[in-house]
């Protein structure tokens, strides 16, 4: 067991003498989330490693964004000159961390990445957007990160669905004619909101002679003088009368017979 942790730490000596650095153990970010409240954070270490994206809460400046995602940034001067440890030597007259943004698209994707023109200290990251880290060869010029960062999720709009169609109801008109016969026609009501209740309604108007409605009837109406055909002539009244004159005749005969007979009986 001794004879293997001397060779490991012969081995880390010999490559730190020929000028090998390995990148330091660090404690890893935040996973990245699938949304992000805050802002995203994309570190890419280059040629030291591989790239690790997290969201930041708190970023009330890029360093603070970059502490709130989990990172741990080592300042020099206001300038961060590593992360999580990361390169273990600093130079930068030959390699340094450059510092970007990417900002929210309308389809929940990001822009590009945009070289700061700002230190981190003195940024002030957006909700929604992201910030970038990478660390790269001063003379390479200006790389940006080698990930985007995670697309934002653009929830779908719910379905909308076609209001149920008003049901309308008929009402009953009642009208009352002159002659004293009523009609009653189906008169169609406005429609009705959906989900109020349903009203029928009985209009009644008061009856007059100039607003009354003629309507078919067997009997005849009161007020139409009789045809011709129903008068009777001259010749019947005179029979009628006649005929009525004997009646009273024929009855005083009787009457006056029986009168006598009663009044002989007594004598």
């Amino acid at each position: 067991m001794r004879l293997r942790r001397a060779l490991v730490a012969a081995l880390l000596g010999a490559l730190t003498v020929l000028g090998f650095s390995t990148v330091p153990a660090h404690a890893a970010p935040v996973p990245a989330a699938a949304t992000c409240a805050g802002v995203w954070v994309v570190v890419d270490y280059g040629a030291l490693g591989s790239t690790s994206t997290s969201c930041a809460t708190s970023f009330s400046t890029g360093t603070a964004a970059l502490r709130g995602a989990g990172f741990s940034p080592t300042l020099d001067n206001g300038m961060i000159t590593k992360i999580n440890g990361v390169p273990a030597t600093v130079n930068i007259q030959d390699h340094y961390w450059s510092y970007w943004h990417a900002t929210l698209q309308a389809d929940g994707s990001y822009s590009g990445w945009a070289y700061s023109s700002l230190g981190a200290n003195s940024y002030h990251p957006t909700a929604g957007n992201a910030e970038g880290w990478r660390y790269q060869a001063l003379a390479d010029g200006y790389v940006s990160p080698g990930v985007a960062p995670p697309k934002k999720v653009i929830a779908a709009a719910p379905a909308t669905t076609a209001p149920a169609q008003a049901t309308t109801k008929a009402a009953a008109k009642t009208t009352t004619t002159g002659a004293g016969a009523t009609t009653v026609a189906p008169v169609a009501s406005a429609p009705t909101a959906p989900g109020s209740d349903l009203v029928t309604t009985t209009d009644t108007p008061s009856a007059s002679p100039s607003a009354s409605v003629s309507v078919t009837s067997d009997e005849a109406s009161p007020s139409s003088p009789p045809s011709s055909q129903d008068t009777p002539g001259p010749h019947l009244s005179s029979m009628l009368g006649a005929v009525g004159a004997i009646i009273v005749i024929a009855v005083g005969s009787v009457a006056l017979a029986v009168w006598r007979k009663k009044k002989l009986g007594r004598g």
